[in-house]
């Protein structure tokens, strides 16, 4: 029966209300290719505080994350916008040393939350062949918060290019004091959410580095048909 769920979840078409328009253009994408957003992103240290991100533009950013995909698009986290003296130094707080001045100098940080609980998430309009296969894909992982941290991962990563694509630059972050401390700092249910990621943006202070970031060499990374086989460069 597995391929026939597969093959209607396609034809159903399931899906949540649209969100509608993706916002109001940003002025800095003009002519930003996904080339340029994805080469241009890189893990800023150092934030300038004094040059904010208008609230528009971080609106029109996360309408763009969420058409992020997600397992039948049950859409399994949600987001806390970190922008006020007070809820930065909470936040601050429940990072990892190394990782506060990060979220001090940053005008917004976000916390990304996995929903650990997705089934809360389903109504009475979804249909009974996702209310059927969701445990099965949850069981396909080592835990549900594996799940769920997968999910989240997707919208993070667009989060990250769409900021790149409008000038604004990212650090993701996993070093926390404890992933409890940083629920609490954003009034997050422990019950309910886990943290795989809090990522701090803003613009840079001071100029990108001269140079990418080293990369695993291609042909040990990337392979064809099977694991053996490098791709070729």
């Amino acid at each position: 029966w597995w391929p026939a769920v597969l093959v209607s979840s396609v034809a159903w078409g399931w899906h949540r209300p649209s969100v509608g328009r993706l916002g109001r253009p940003l002025r800095s994408t003009t002519g930003t290719s996904l080339e340029e957003a994805i080469a241009s992103r890189y893990s800023c240290k150092t934030f300038d505080p004094a040059k904010p991100v208008a609230l528009e533009d971080l609106a029109t950013i996360f309408r763009q994350t969420q058409r992020s995909p997600t397992s039948f698009n049950i859409q399994p986290w949600k987001a806390v916008v970190v922008t006020s003296t007070d809820a930065k130094a909470k936040l601050t707080a429940a990072m990892a040393q190394g990782n506060q001045p990060k979220v001090e100098s940053a005008p917004v940080s976000v916390v990304f939350a996995a929903d650990l609980d997705p089934a809360q998430l389903l109504t009475d309009a979804t249909p009974d062949f996702i209310k059927a296969a969701l445990p099965i894909f949850l069981g396909q992982c080592s835990t549900p918060e594996a799940w769920a941290f997968k999910q989240t991962s997707f919208a993070a990563m667009t989060f990250m290019l769409s900021c790149s694509a409008a000038g604004i630059q990212t650090c993701p972050m996993e070093g926390f004091d404890s992933i409890a401390a940083v629920c609490d700092a954003v009034g997050l249910d422990q019950d309910r959410y886990s943290v795989p990621v809090v990522i701090s943006c803003g613009y840079a202070l001071g100029d990108r580095p001269a140079k990418l970031s080293p990369r695993r060499d291609f042909a040990d990374q990337i392979s064809l048909d099977d694991a053996a086989t490098p791709f070729p460069a």
